[in-house]
């Protein structure tokens, strides 16, 4: 938390819009315990949290991830609209994980890979999306392809994470988003976990938040 709050300690700009994000951010968590706001009001609530990280990332000269912050927000509306556009939703989603993942091969390919427990964690992720991949196929119904090949993209991004030198607060986020669309998929499709709606946001915000931050700092130099 020490290099955190030394990043923000003279940026008065940058606390503001952190600090509004995480208001809209816990503002949509009440969604879930009986205190949503009516529609449409609570499609604006969702995505602005995620809309100020994107401003965020702006406000710290990286257009390219702003645009992956803002596909994000854009699945968002889609998920929240009445009704539900979930392929509108995946297809954001997945070009905003497409972004994430030409910023973490950059990475990669500029400053290194990580060797050791790095490489033992990305195989572990990748028998871990085989698993549930092939667990969920039976349930995603005409939405097969569309969600098979999101959820392939989205493992892809957190392992290339886990394998380049991205910040650590990164590579924690991009692992909250697989836990948050793990558990999302098993809601939506296989109808289970109807209590997880609140699980699903706290780690797809916190995800967010960590990869908004984490590739805002400057990656560390090759071992």
């Amino acid at each position: 938390m020490t290099g955190f709050t030394q990043r923000l300690a003279g940026d008065r700009v940058a606390q503001i819009i952190l600090g509004l994000s995480a208001l809209f951010g816990l503002a949509y968590l009440f969604n879930d315990f009986g205190f949503a706001a009516p529609y449409p009001a609570n499609v604006v609530i969702k995505a602005a949290g995620i809309i100020l990280l994107a401003a965020f990332a702006l406000q710290q000269k990286h257009p390219i991830l702003a645009l992956g912050l803002f596909l994000g927000s854009l699945g968002d509306i889609f998920l929240a609209l009445e009704p539900t556009q979930l392929a509108f939703g995946i297809a954001a989603f997945g070009l905003g994980h497409l972004v994430y993942i030409y910023l973490f091969v950059r990475i990669r390919l500029t400053h290194g890979g990580r060797a050791g427990w790095s490489r033992i964690a990305a195989l572990a992720l990748a028998a871990y999306g085989v698993v549930i991949l092939s667990w969920l196929q039976p349930y995603f119904g005409e939405l097969q392809v569309p969600a098979s090949i999101y959820n392939a993209i989205i493992l892809i991004m957190a392992v290339l994470a886990l394998i380049g030198r991205a910040s650590p607060i990164a590579v924690i986020g991009a692992l909250l988003f697989v836990a948050s669309d793990s558990v999302l998929a098993v809601r939506l499709f296989a109808e289970q976990l109807p209590w997880a709606g609140w699980v699903v946001w706290v780690t797809y915000y916190l995800g967010q938040a960590g990869i908004a931050w984490g590739l805002t700092e400057p990656a560390p130099s090759p071992e």
